[in-house]
């Protein structure tokens, strides 16, 4: 394929994306955490694990899009009981407030990559706090979170974010 084939076949797959993306606008929630997730320099040779907590219907849909996504990632719906059996590279809350998710946060003996979707302030809890307007996903990062989980994330990806830290 010609580079500039290679060109025109990157921007329609793009055009394609977007509008399943605002067709759907209930998938944009998985498909930004799965983005971010791909911009993860993982230590592990199994498949890097996504775990929801709490929320099948949620952990349902990130199973779609990971499937259209064609992503190699494992989507696991699991209780708060369960968390510190089952192995999980990431966790996503959707159920919890932000106190809550850092109480639960300080009692992993390993922190993993956190997600939330309850924490729009992202001063606590979370390393990335996704919120929707009516056109899009956006998401902060919360600095001190991130630094305590065990992953390595692009320095580009904190560039498109809104940063908590001042």
């Amino acid at each position: 394929m010609t580079a500039f084939k290679y060109r025109i076949y990157c921007v329609l797959l793009s055009c394609v994306m977007i509008s399943q993306a605002q067709a759907q606008p209930q998938l944009n929630l998985p498909t930004t955490t799965l983005t971010i997730l791909s911009y993860v320099r993982w230590n592990t040779p199994n498949p890097v694990s996504l775990c929801i907590l709490n929320n099948t219907q949620l952990s349902n849909q990130f199973a779609q899009v990971n499937q259209q996504l064609k992503s190699a990632y494992q989507i696991q719906a699991i209780n708060l009981s369960e968390l510190n059996k089952v192995m999980c590279n990431a966790v996503f809350f959707s159920t919890y407030t932000p106190r809550e998710e850092q109480n639960i946060i300080n009692s992993l003996k390993d922190v993993p990559l956190t997600f939330s979707s309850n924490n729009a302030e992202c001063e606590l809890g979370s390393a990335f706090c996704l919120y929707q307007s009516k056109t899009r996903t956006s998401f902060k990062v919360n600095l001190s979170s991130l630094s305590q989980s065990r992953a390595h994330v692009d320095p580009r990806v904190l560039l498109l974010a809104k940063s908590t830290e001042p």
